[in-house]
């Protein structure tokens, strides 16, 4: 089996390859369970955030199966996690697991999902390009987007050039930090605020913005701008390169006994080393139980061709075997 290459960071990552289980079912063989997974109309509702790699795994997997049609949609987390529960869908892609309440629901009103990890994706804090600010602490985030920081030029950081470079290009009203935000039933919205930076609530002053395309082109024409994103969003779908018209922060992340760690760049191969500190696993839902396009669909995403896509787009696969490499 072919290596998948992640560049920047030589480290040997075990996974593990997902088999597809077929069911077999009395009276069929399995070319007759096969094509029922490659043949027909599937319907996928797809989390916001993950639209771009939704479009490349639609366009790959129908070229590989020309008698199978993906229809998806895109709409927030929240919303496609409430038409699965209701069964306006059967199959949702999104950046988080279903919540103890969710799944209690499902239970309650005998709905049956399966759950298929698909990829690891990274949570990112961007920049102007013409920005100063290049690192910043667990805690500098923390505090900025929670409110109790509103200038940058109240942010110390070990890099003296920084400190300088602020007080030099964010004088006077350019100095008041922006800050923008996913709206509220995104899924980065609760998991920033909860899981990430573990605040109460996003500070007033935050800038609520529809998209992400949004969340980009507010940062690019605010020098004093800061926002949240992720890989997939900066992705350029060529493995490692990403979108210049903004730039992420590297973060150190600081622990709960003070310890202090390395700056990390915000890329695909620190988020497969872990020392990037926020990140999220992207999963497929389903409440299909029948053999048709979706299991042929989850079929290709959990095996090579998938997850080269995933790999392609900037996030990192599961279930593939991968090779860190370190350029010096």
């Amino acid at each position: 089996m072919a290596t998948m290459k992640i560049r920047n960071f030589k480290y040997g990552l075990r996974s593990f390859l997902t088999l597809f289980v077929l069911i077999l079912i009395q009276g069929c063989d399995f070319g007759e369970l096969k094509q029922k997974a490659v043949t027909g109309e599937a319907s996928v509702v797809t989390d916001e955030t993950l639209a771009p790699l939704m479009k490349e795994l639609d366009s790959e997997f129908e070229r590989l199966n020309p008698e199978a049609k993906l229809n998806y949609t895109v709409q927030p987390s929240k919303v496609a996690v409430t038409e699965l529960l209701n069964r306006d869908v059967k199959s949702i892609l999104i950046g988080r697991e279903l919540t103890e309440e969710e799944l209690q629901f499902a239970k309650k009103v005998n709905l049956e999902i399966s759950k298929h990890e698909v990829a690891l994706d990274g949570i990112g804090f961007i920049v102007n390009p013409d920005s100063p600010i290049e690192r910043l602490t667990s805690e500098d985030l923390k505090k900025i987007f929670s409110g109790q920081i509103t200038k940058w030029s109240q942010i110390k950081v070990e890099d003296e050039e920084q400190n300088r470079a602020v007080l030099k290009k964010l004088s006077g009203t350019k100095d008041d930090i922006k800050l923008f935000i996913q709206r509220p039933n995104s899924s980065l919205y609760d998991l920033v605020k909860d899981s990430s930076l573990k605040i109460n609530a996003f500070a007033e002053s935050s800038v609520i913005c529809s998209t992400s395309v949004h969340i980009l082109e507010s940062i690019r024409k605010h020098i004093n701008g800061i926002g949240i994103t992720n890989l997939i969003v900066l992705s350029k779908g060529n493995q490692d390169e990403q979108d210049t018209t903004v730039r992420p922060v590297r973060v150190s992340f600081i622990t709960q006994t003070g310890t202090q760690r390395d700056y990390a760049m915000f890329h695909q191969g620190t988020v497969a080393y872990r020392s990037y500190p926020y990140f999220r696993k992207i999963y497929l839902y389903t409440a299909e139980v029948d053999i048709n396009v979706i299991m042929g669909f989850i079929t290709f995403l959990l095996n090579k061709d998938g997850q080269t896509i995933v790999l392609k787009n900037g996030l990192v696969p599961v279930n593939q075997p991968l090779r860190i490499i370190k350029l010096e």
